[in-house]
């Protein structure tokens, strides 16, 4: 089920969770999103106007954060972090629309790349080349768990059987390598034995 963050200055969870019935919400406080903990996580903040200016700019570069103003604010007016802004006098059901589409769409971020959509991007250099589709499902997986089993990489994204001949995932493995190679990334993927390993080199 899609699911995201909600921290809301004024009472309107009930509404929420009703136009956005697809959704599993999740409340959070203002402290816990001052504690900067949150990595990966569609986020949607309903706030006034200087809120934001309130939390460290890390928070926005790690997660998938929409900012619904309160005021009249004008909501193209932030282009400091990579989100999504609106302000009261939008309709509700583009609003709905662009809510689910945003978050359908969010980024991945470990180590020094971000996943997003089709792209893999250095978040240090801004360096980006494109993932097939495959390419992006095995990164995912890797940034997910870190260590998986060959077995379960062949069966779970390959939809290959299992103890097939392994130079199947070592050709997808290489061109992702190249692939973080031609961005500069420290990420390694590596394998050894019946597993693969995603290491970020400091």
């Amino acid at each position: 089920m899609k699911e995201f963050c909600l921290y809301s200055e004024k009472k309107i969870n009930q509404f929420l969770k009703e136009i956005f019935v697809g959704f599993k919400i999740h409340n959070t406080s203002l402290a816990a999103l001052k504690k900067n903990n949150f990595i990966n996580q569609n986020i949607l903040l309903i706030v006034s106007d200087i809120f934001e200016a309130s939390l460290q700019q890390s928070f926005f570069k790690k997660n998938n954060v929409i900012i619904f103003y309160t005021t009249n604010n004008n909501p193209n007016r932030k282009t400091l972090y990579d989100l999504k802004t609106f302000n009261k006098h939008i309709n509700v059901n583009k609003f709905i629309d662009e809510v689910t589409t945003f978050f359908a769409k969010n980024s991945i971020i470990y180590g020094d790349i971000k996943v997003q959509g089709e792209k893999i991007i250095n978040n240090k250099t801004e360096k980006e080349t494109l993932l097939t589709p495959l390419e992006k499902d095995i990164l995912t997986l890797l940034i997910e768990r870190q260590e998986i089993e060959k077995n379960f990489l062949l069966e779970s994204v390959l939809k290959i059987k299992k103890d097939t001949e392994t130079k199947t995932i070592e050709s997808h493995l290489t061109r992702i390598r190249n692939k973080l190679s031609k961005i500069n990334s420290k990420l390694k993927i590596i394998s050894k034995g019946k597993k693969i390993f995603l290491i970020f080199l400091l």
